[in-house]
């Protein structure tokens, strides 16, 4: 059991952080900014705003910015933030953005609830590295958890409840041996959840690069990718790009110039490692010299169908949607 003054601290930071997937009264219009398709005729410069989390996962779209290869496929793209796929749905429904980056379990709750959003591209892929992977477990340096399933009875800090986070290491403690019903989920923020671990107030977090490392570096202990176990594929796809369908079904030729222009982004970001790390540390707010052991991602274009139709199965299990929507429903053509 823990302390009422222990839960009040998890609490308090967590409030800032929370958001709340409100859907009632919103708009499926997207942004009059957006402009139309470019049709047959010249290409026509189009604005598109990206809702993406201040992490590494969007950094082969940053760079591709950068390099103007989303410029030459006449789209004229910022970002703004938007901390968990839940808001990044929020956002597009509201008008907000044309495109958010987000992990799985939103977009298949949303898209089960009605509301009409599917993944146009990949984003980021684990993968094994001699360094590490890109999902870690961490836990204190004289903790007594040393695998998934003495998570039993403990507090884990996950990014997000009722998504992907949640139910991979619901799935690692179970696939363990243990008792996932047993765990305390609470919600923070990736930042947060580091700040929750040092001070003691959890007892793990779920969590990717660079905090992984970070902590590492500071003498924390990694217990395993409760992803790649979830999966049972150390590569899958986790992180995915959508839009909603009816900014995709009226621009199909600017949802080609966003693929073409997101596969030129994520070659360049795996063929430029000291770039990808740099951005990796301005957007994660780290020293790059802190960075030099941190596994980099594989970022990718193509949409997992088999990472999609695997977490679809996990909120069926976990009790989120009665019934996985079909894969054409979820992803676009």
């Amino acid at each position: 059991m823990f302390s009422q003054g222990r839960k009040n601290r998890i609490a308090l930071i967590g409030a800032a952080a929370a958001l709340t997937l409100v859907f009632a009264g919103c708009s499926s219009t997207p942004s009059d900014n957006a402009g139309g398709d470019a049709g047959d005729g010249a290409q026509e410069t189009i604005d598109i705003v990206a809702g993406v989390a201040p992490s590494s996962s969007p950094v082969a779209l940053l760079l591709g910015i950068e390099q103007g290869f989303f410029e030459e496929e006449g789209l004229n793209v910022t970002t703004t933030p938007a901390a968990t796929g839940a808001a990044g749905v929020t956002q597009l429904i509201n008008g907000q953005t044309q495109v958010a980056l987000g992990g799985l379990s939103a977009t298949i709750t949303a898209v089960d609830q009605g509301i009409p959003v599917q993944f146009v591209s990949g984003g980021v892929a684990d993968h094994e590295d001699p360094k590490g992977t890109q999902y870690q477990t961490m836990v204190a340096a004289d903790s007594d958890i040393e695998s998934f399933a003495d998570l039993e009875g403990k507090t884990v800090a996950v990014n997000s409840l009722k998504c992907c986070w949640e139910f991979w290491m619901r799935e690692a403690v179970e696939k363990d041996g243990g008792d996932q019903s047993k765990v305390e989920f609470v919600q923070l923020a990736f930042p947060d959840a580091v700040t929750a671990l040092r001070s003691g107030d959890v007892d793990a977090i779920s969590t990717l690069q660079p905090f992984a490392t970070n902590l590492r570096n500071e003498g924390f202990r990694d217990i395993g990718d409760s992803a790649a176990v979830a999966f049972d594929n150390p590569d899958a796809s986790n992180t995915m790009y959508f839009m909603a369908k009816n900014f995709i079904e009226a621009n199909p030729t600017v949802v080609e110039r966003w693929r073409r222009a997101l596969q030129k982004s994520a070659d360049y970001a795996n063929s430029h490692p000291e770039e990808t790390l740099a951005k990796i540390a301005e957007q994660t707010k780290t020293d790059a010299s802190q960075l030099e052991n941190v596994p980099l991602p594989k970022y990718i274009s193509e949409v997992d169908r088999d990472a999609i139709e695997a977490e679809a199965g996990f909120l069926v299990k976990y009790g989120v949607i009665d019934e996985a929507p079909s894969i054409d429903e979820l992803v676009a053509e």
